[in-house]
């Protein structure tokens, strides 16, 4: 089992095509457990602040699951939880600013282990103690949209 999803790559073209003056750019790589925060992912054309950005197609991730993108240059998260809605939430850890993972339903830091429900951000276990930051996801015809 993948502990690390990321929508397809064609997703990410089409949907950096789609997208009005902006580009967009999917995480493709795992990330290595570590000892310290991860650097913050390079700077990339992006969508002026407020504007939503496709980050994948709905069909890419199934009902009860999660996945990984970039949205305006920031590492998010999305869990859906329904046929037609769609979560999104800053994939900062809230305890040392790793980068955190899909994992099922859940979202898991590979740096000193805290996991964070997918329905909503909080934390299941530590040594996190706040809740991943939400973003504003949506549902546009095939598209899953977030405004970061």
């Amino acid at each position: 089992m993948n502990p690390e999803k990321s929508l397809p790559r064609r997703s990410m073209l089409l949907g950096a095509a789609a997208t009005a003056g902006g580009a967009l750019a999917l995480s493709a790589c795992s990330v290595a457990p570590s000892q310290s925060p991860a650097a913050p992912a390079p700077a990339s054309a992006s969508a002026p602040a407020g504007t939503p950005v496709r980050i994948g197609k709905l069909s890419e991730v199934k009902v009860g699951d999660t996945a990984t993108g970039n949205a305006n240059g920031k590492t998010i998260v999305i869990f859906r939880p329904e046929d037609r809605k769609a979560l999104a939430y800053d994939a900062t850890c809230t305890h040392a600013g790793c980068p955190v993972a899909p994992a099922g339903t859940e979202f898991t830091c590979p740096c000193h282990g805290s996991t964070f429900k997918g329905s909503d951000g909080s934390v299941i276990t530590g040594p996190a103690r706040s809740p991943l930051a939400p973003l504003t996801a949506a549902i546009d015809g095939d598209w899953i949209t977030v405004t970061a």
